[in-house]
């Protein structure tokens, strides 16, 4: 395969596109080629397969979020500071692109074989994640004693949900709606978790 970031992104970004217009199943590679106005063989040189794409556009937005989670985990900040910069920072991406918001909540779920395991593993490493902030909440003594086991799917889950309950708004309520998201997440998540003595 061969290796130039920006022919990468390139490929991406028309993917996304076309993607979010007609779905995963029905794109064509034809299609994201001509969106990316390039030849379709240019696909393959960058890319094994239409599916491939699918799963970078998840891989790279797996990585920032993983950065950020990394970044946060060595900032020094209070548990219930991290909990809101990652949220924000998760909605944020998703206001700023409705294409990139209709492919991560639409597509999550169509990876099969090969493919599927890896979107699968993705999703166990951010779980991994999310249970270590969560511990390190209660080991400091901000969130009362949980199994974190269960309780990061459930926050996991509900942060999902909420990118999925935007697209059923008109898509000029949508970036008001995923800008007030991490408020109302963060105090949903004190709320249930937060030790009283720590609210």
């Amino acid at each position: 395969m061969a290796n130039d970031p920006a022919k990468q992104d390139l490929i991406r970004n028309a993917a996304i596109r076309v993607f979010a217009r007609k779905g995963f199943h029905a794109t064509r590679a034809e299609e994201i080629a001509e969106e990316a106005g390039i030849a379709v063989g240019t696909i393959y040189n960058y890319f094994e397969s239409k599916a491939q794409v699918l799963l970078s556009i998840f891989e790279r937005e797996f990585e920032e979020e993983v950065g950020l989670y990394e970044s946060m985990a060595k900032s020094g900040v209070s548990v219930r500071e991290r909990f809101s910069k990652i949220l924000s920072a998760h909605f944020a991406r998703l206001a700023e692109s409705r294409d990139l918001a209709v492919v991560l909540v639409r597509e999550r779920y169509n990876g099969s074989g090969e493919i599927g395991e890896a979107m699968a593993k993705m999703q166990r490493k951010m779980l991994d994640r999310i249970e270590k902030l969560i511990q390190d909440g209660v080991d400091a003594g901000w969130l009362r004693t949980c199994n974190v086991r269960m309780v990061a799917p459930a926050l996991f889950a509900i942060v999902q949900s909420i990118g999925e309950a935007a697209m059923i708004y008109p898509e000029s309520q949508q970036k008001a709606f995923l800008a007030r998201a991490p408020e109302e997440l963060a105090g949903l998540i004190w709320n249930g978790l937060g030790r009283e003595e720590a609210a």
